[in-house]
């Protein structure tokens, strides 16, 4: 770590800035100074900042991987914090790290750099979301039990089979597209998530426009698995363009979108309730990604599905969908779909990669040994 020269306020003024700069570019509503990520986010970083200010550093210019191998060692594994939550606070700090490289502060993102990350606790089990991976045998046991129910309910139903084929559309969209849940789901602590909109879809089902992490609207592919699924869901479904992909389907909550003067003792199912919606030019409620949750977690106890983590969770469709791209197609096609950079995307992998990297280095030990 190298002090600063100016040793005044002027050099603390440089860290304040690049912290409310960045905290600025992360948050919600009027002046960008709400939104859950920014309030747990803000703690975590004011706290670093101090660590940096108590160690003569008040410029990001000033810092290298060193320092923030220090707050890890000196800081985060001191607190009695779970080691989950180490790397959940460690990841804050890394974000502003590749920020501030971004906007051209540091030269290097510190923050994933083996040295800076070497004193991390190992995670004690893969309990959190985030780690989760769908394998192919879980995905495609999963998605086949959602493939059956989905033809035993049109079968019965008909054109009103609307739980089951929604449930199919999402979970094939989820394990093949890889987009986040709260890129398509509704979010209640942040506004501008409300669920993608039918419209957002193409006409072909090949692209679909969301809101990205970046707060910028991006568009995804959506792979040949997982049309058929969208297209039967929507043909019984009939959306508005308007109207959110994947509705909620609870009775208050559909009933609460809906115009006073509509009778809802009159509605006798989801084909009278959409009717309702259509003729008051009213939008359903999306799905959140909680509810969205509650819902695999039936699902996957209905289908037998056992992992560890108990259900299929949202962000495990995410990974496995990085882990094959990743392993069949490269580090940068998986960042191109998943909406990350490389790093971030390689520093995921790294232990799928490096499985794969001894694999084949096994083979041409054993190809070139066998031509001798």
């Amino acid at each position: 770590m190298t002090a600063s020269e100016s040793g005044g306020s002027d050099g603390e003024d440089d860290l304040r800035d690049a912290l409310d700069a960045y905290l600025r570019s992360k948050g919600k509503g009027p002046n960008n100074e709400s939104g859950a990520y920014r309030r747990n986010a803000e703690r975590e970083l004011e706290r670093f900042a101090d660590y940096l200010r108590d160690d003569g550093t008040t410029s990001l210019a000033e810092i290298d991987a060193g320092d923030l191998r220090n707050y890890i060692r000196d800081e985060l594994t001191t607190r009695g914090l779970k080691p989950q939550t180490v790397h959940k606070y460690y990841g804050y700090v890394s974000a502003w790290i590749g920020w501030a490289q971004r906007e051209g502060l540091v030269d290097e993102h510190y923050g994933i750099r083996t040295d800076a990350r070497e004193p991390l606790p190992d995670r004690d089990g893969r309990t959190e979301e985030r780690q989760q991976t769908w394998r192919r045998e879980d995905r495609e046991a999963f998605l086949s039990y959602l493939d059956e129910r989905a033809h035993e309910a049109i079968d019965a139903d008909g054109t009103t089979a609307y739980a089951a084929t929604r449930d199919r559309a999402l979970a094939y969209l989820l394990a093949f597209a890889g987009v986040r849940g709260a890129e398509v789901l509704a979010m209640p602590d942040d506004d501008r998530r409300d669920g993608a909109n039918a419209g957002d879809l193409s006409n072909a089902v090949d692209a679909l426009d969301v809101l990205g992490k970046s707060q910028a609207w991006e568009t995804r592919a959506v792979p040949p698995q997982a049309r058929p699924a969208i297209e039967r869901w929507l043909t019984v479904y009939d959306p508005e363009p308007e109207w959110p992909l994947f509705p909620s389907f609870h009775y208050p909550s559909l009933y609460d979108r809906l115009s006073d003067d509509v009778d809802s003792d009159a509605l006798s199912g989801y084909s009278d309730i959409f009717a309702a919606f259509r003729d008051t030019d009213a939008r359903p409620p999306a799905l959140t990604t909680d509810g969205a949750r509650r819902l695999f977690k039936r699902l996957c106890a209905d289908a037998a599905i056992e992992v560890a983590e108990g259900y299929l969770q949202l962000h495990g469709a995410r990974r496995g969908v990085g882990r094959v791209l990743a392993l069949q197609q490269g580090i940068d096609a998986a960042a191109d779909q998943l909406d990350n950079s490389p790093e971030v995307v390689r520093e995921a992998y790294s232990e799928v990669l490096a499985s794969e990297r001894a694999a084949k280095t096994g083979d041409a030990f054993e190809q070139h040994d066998g031509d001798e």
